[in-house]
Parts: C-alpha cells; structure tokens; sequence
C-alpha cells in the first residue's frame, strides 16, 4: 500500500513530458514486445543515455520493469503496480473528509 510520500515520488517521476511519452510508448508496446534503450532512444529520436536516465527514474518508483536477455536490458510497465497505484491514488484523493482535520494528512 502506498503512502502520500510514495505518491508524491510517483508524480514527480511522471512530472517530465519524456518519461511520459516513454511511459506511454512502453504501455503500447506492453502487448506486442518489450524495447532495449536503444529501440527507445530510436523510436523517440533522443540519445542513448538520455533514455537510460528517464528509465532510471522510472524504474525507481517501480513503473517499469528490466528484464535482461542475451547481454541486452528490455523494459516493460509495470502493470501490477500501476493496478495498485492507481486505486490508491483514487482513494487518497477523493476520500479526503471535508468536515475539518479527519483528511488524508
């Protein structure tokens, strides 16, 4: 179960336009293959290291997952945590009493 603190680094990982278009393009691929850097680095059309480090941060706050293959990383989403977080993220801001104090702080 996340608490606001891991929320809040959740959404600061996703505050960066790149690491969501990497998210994104990671999810639409989820179903067909998984991509090594430099798939990601050609099909955004930026630099090998630059990826690295989006993927970094990514994986940090368990939104992706590594899995290595023939001396190569491939990325996937983290589906099961996404399943978690967002629920989460529902209850945490939407069950927020209005009666005073009793929120989620």
């Amino acid at each position: 179960m996340a608490n606001l603190e891991e929320l809040a680094q959740v959404f600061k990982a996703l505050s960066d336009p790149l690491r969501l278009r990497l998210l994104k393009l990671l999810t639409k691929q989820n179903r067909c293959k998984e991509f090594c850097v430099g798939g990601l680095a050609e099909e955004l059309g930026i630099s090998q290291p630059n990826v690295s480090h989006h993927l970094k941060i990514l994986k940090s706050v368990g939104l992706i997952k590594c899995q290595k293959y023939d001396g190569y990383s491939y990325y996937v989403v983290n589906m099961d945590r996404l399943e978690v977080l967002l629920p989460e993220l529902k209850d945490k801001l939407l069950s927020a009493s209005c009666s005073g104090r009793g929120g989620i702080l």
